[in-house]
């Protein structure tokens, strides 16, 4: 049964917004002047009294409930208006969160060129341009390179990720360790480099729950954000009016 989480009285939350993700709900409150106010981690929707509106971006396939909400509520995705251009071919097709981590560098980040860095379930990489959003790619995450590798084996066990500096495995798990963790650090830092090599202007912006993890790896010059897809949601709630 999920737990309703009430903001603390001392402050009087005007917008909410909601990012359910693969595994997880997060929600943050917000204030007339866009300040986060508080943030977290649900189970169901958190009390709503006295917002004026709620932004939402789910990536999963049922329908959330949202009866209970009190205000104007805004579904995220292309059809909403944004304060850059979609370059993408199939934007009924674009994810919220891909969309609401846009919105969120484009927000923080204003006339900028970025490249925003989502290390979360999947490890999304997201290119605006001249104002111009152009799409980016999508991989596996490190969580689920560490799934796949026990799902699709025999014999290979699921392993924790935990901090390590080996470069060489001495055992099957600290291989697996080195492997998943060495193979995602390289792959995002020589996607950097890609796009770098083509737009050295561009501004990194790292978010997501494995932001932490790339950020000690990463030597290029970086900007974490971990709320960047809740900022990206007030922005977009703002620009459409509510």
């Amino acid at each position: 049964m999920g737990v309703t989480l009430k903001p603390q009285n001392r402050y009087k939350p005007m917008y909410l917004t909601l990012d359910i993700g693969n595994t997880r709900m997060k929600f943050a409150y917000f204030d007339a002047n866009g300040r986060v106010l508080e943030s977290g981690v649900s189970e169901s929707i958190p009390d709503s009294s006295g917002c004026k509106a709620m932004a939402v971006a789910s990536v999963r396939s049922e329908k959330l409930d949202l009866a209970p909400f009190q205000g104007s509520v805004m579904e995220l995705n292309s059809n909403c208006k944004f304060d850059f251009n979609i370059r993408y071919q199939t934007p009924e097709t674009l994810g919220a969160d891909r969309l609401a981590a846009v919105a969120g560098a484009r927000f923080l980040f204003p006339a900028q060129d970025l490249l925003v860095v989502d290390a979360g379930t999947c490890l999304k990489f997201e290119l605006l341009e001249g104002g111009n959003y152009l799409g980016g790619s999508i991989a596996p995450g490190l969580q689920m390179r560490y799934k796949a590798l026990q799902a699709f084996t025999g014999r290979l066990p699921l392993v924790e990720n935990r901090p390590s500096r080996e470069s060489v495995g001495n055992s099957t798990e600290t291989a697996i360790l080195t492997g998943v963790q060495c193979g995602f650090v390289a792959e995002v830092a020589g996607r950097i480099a890609d796009f770098q090599k083509k737009n050295q202007h561009l501004s990194i912006i790292l978010t997501g729950g494995d932001a932490a993890f790339l950020a000690e790896h990463i030597k290029t010059r970086i900007f974490v954000e971990p709320l960047l897809l809740h900022y990206g949601l007030y922005h977009t709630l703002r620009l459409n009016g509510y």
